[in-house]
């Protein structure tokens, strides 16, 4: 007996279990099938529906389900789960790249769209880079957004070469930085336009010239200069070098000692007198006055006059220091002066007022103050400093400038701070020139010594005529006693026409060189009208030389 299959009988739909179904839009699929079950295959001879043609909605589509049920495709329950995130944001190996080369000028920031911070940053060049390198941090940690808060793309493949890269520029920036602060910039030296304000500075605190100019060093001559070299050089006015922190004042220098010297302004000229320094004084007893003592110490070639004891110089040649010229020196046709490197008028508003005569009388022979010089030149200085005037020849303004500053040191006499900065500005050029010493180098030769090479012997002045004796009054003759009243008042009356008459005939009388000078008369020998002890301090024979 053939059996019969029974089969089963049909079991009611379960939606709940058809991933088809309408209603299932509404849950999430199931991670697994209910326990015990499968999901159902199709049905023989059919194929579960494949996606619909292009432009066909799900919706028009019905698939046999389970048991052959046609379900309609519900468009829900195919829909693409939605993200919560929106689309990537800029890219990091771009934004890194700007942030490195750019970040400075805030391009990162901009390239991020935020305009608000790039445009600060820009401003302040990367929060004076401050800024710059937290930015750069940030992106290499995969911190930073762009402006809509998206996170940057490809951060975990470029995170490590930018890394690397950057630290390499950081650690640069900063060596840059390290090398730079480690090098001591040079301070430039002022411009030339500058280096005339001492100068004219210390023209302004001078008074008027018809008030303060000071008659020249030696007043004792009149004749111009005989130089072999050019004629005289024209006024030479202070261009000292800008005073700078650089200058070094070493021990023992002449930079070193004006340094030590104190400095103020000047003090007024009140009661100034050139005669109350007692110039040309014989003040070594030496039986010689001063200006020949300094004239056998810097002339060469010298000639002495005879019957002076070796102390008056006739013939000479000077070596100017001043200028470098040679100059023939004759004393009758005179063209030298002897200079007071530190003019009396400067010392005396520099302190020179409250000495007493002695000190002065030191201080206008020292043989350190003084020294031969063209007349020419000498009057050119007048009583100027060194803020006002230096020897044209410059390889000499070291030595110059450095004896002045000894002369000072020496006398305790103040600096004025124009004259302060001149002197500062010259020997800032000497390369540590050394402090003038006053040993006896500087002193004068004793009487007949020097550079003598001869001695001019004078002749002997002719006597002078003797006076004629005046001649013997004539008897007086007998009259009567009227007569001889007349006779009398007569004799009396000639008597006095007679004396008036022989003083004056009397000799010529200067009452000192300046009125010799005026009359023309000077030099005055021995034997000429007007010779007087009183114009012959050296008793030379020959007075207002």
């Amino acid at each position: 007996m053939r059996m019969t299959p029974q089969r089963p009988a049909p079991q009611p739909h379960d939606s709940s279990q058809d991933p088809l179904s309408a209603s299932s839009a509404s849950q999430d699929w199931p991670s697994a099938t209910p326990a015990g079950q499968d999901w159902p295959s199709a049905p023989a001879g059919q194929d579960w529906p494949s996606a619909p043609p292009a432009g066909q909605d799900w919706s028009n589509v019905s698939a046999s389900g389970p048991h052959h049920l046609k379900t309609p495709l519900a468009s829900s329950a195919y829909r693409t789960p939605q993200s919560g995130l929106s689309a990537p944001g800029k890219s990091y190996a771009v934004a890194w790249a700007l942030s490195l080369f750019l970040g400075v000028w805030g391009v990162d920031r901009f390239y991020l769209g935020r305009w608000k911070t790039g445009l600060l940053k820009l401003i302040t060049m990367g929060g004076f880079f401050v800024w710059y390198l937290i930015d750069l941090v940030l992106l290499l940690t995969g911190t930073v957004r762009d402006a809509k808060g998206r996170p940057l793309q490809q951060f975990e493949t470029a995170k490590w070469p930018s890394r690397v890269i950057s630290a390499v520029a950081v650690a640069s920036v900063f060596a840059l930085f390290a090398l730079a602060g480690s090098i001591d910039t040079p301070t430039p030296p002022e411009p030339e336009s500058q280096v005339a304000a001492p100068a004219a500075e210390a023209k302004d605190l001078q008074a008027p010239v018809e008030e303060t100019a000071e008659p020249v060093e030696d007043p004792t001559t009149e004749a111009a200069p005989t130089t072999t070299n050019a004629p005289d050089p024209t006024p030479t006015t202070t261009e000292p070098a800008p005073t700078t922190d650089a200058v070094i004042a070493a021990d023992g220098t002449a930079l070193a000692m004006l340094a030590g010297l104190e400095e103020k302004g000047r003090a007024p000229k009140t009661d100034y007198d050139r005669d109350s320094f007692g110039w040309r004084n014989d003040v070594d007893h030496n039986g010689c006055d001063t200006r020949n003592d300094i004239l056998r110490r810097d002339l060469e070639d010298i000639t002495l006059k005879g019957g002076t004891k070796g102390c008056v110089v006739q013939l000479g040649t000077l070596e100017s220091p001043y200028s470098g010229d040679s100059v023939a020196f004759d004393r009758d046709d005179n063209s030298i002066d002897i200079d007071h490197v530190v003019a009396l008028s400067d010392a005396w508003q520099t302190g020179a007022f409250a000495w007493d005569e002695t000190t002065r009388a030191a201080f206008a022979n020292d043989p350190l103050n003084l020294l031969a010089v063209e007349s020419s030149l000498n009057r050119q200085k007048s009583d100027s400093d060194a803020a006002s005037w230096l020897p044209p020849k410059k390889d000499y303004r070291c030595e110059y400038v450095g004896r002045q500053i000894a002369v000072k040191d020496k006398y305790d006499l103040w600096v004025k701070p124009a004259e302060a900065d001149a002197m500062e500005g010259v020997l800032a050029d000497c390369d540590g020139f050394a402090a003038i010493a006053d040993d006896d180098t500087l002193l004068w030769p004793a009487a007949g010594e020097g550079d003598v090479i001869a001695t001019r012997e004078e002749p002997a002045p002719a006597p002078s005529p003797e006076p004629e004796p005046a001649p013997a009054p004539k008897p007086a003759k007998a009259t009567t006693p009227s007569s001889s009243s007349g006779s009398s008042s007569g004799s009396r009356s000639g008597s006095s026409s007679e004396g008036s008459g022989s003083s004056s005939g009397g000799s010529v009388y200067y009452k000192n060189c300046d009125a010799a000078r005026a009359a023309g008369a000077a030099p005055v020998h021995s034997g000429d009208p007007g010779y007087a002890k009183h114009l012959d301090r050296d008793g030379d024979g020959v007075g207002c030389e």
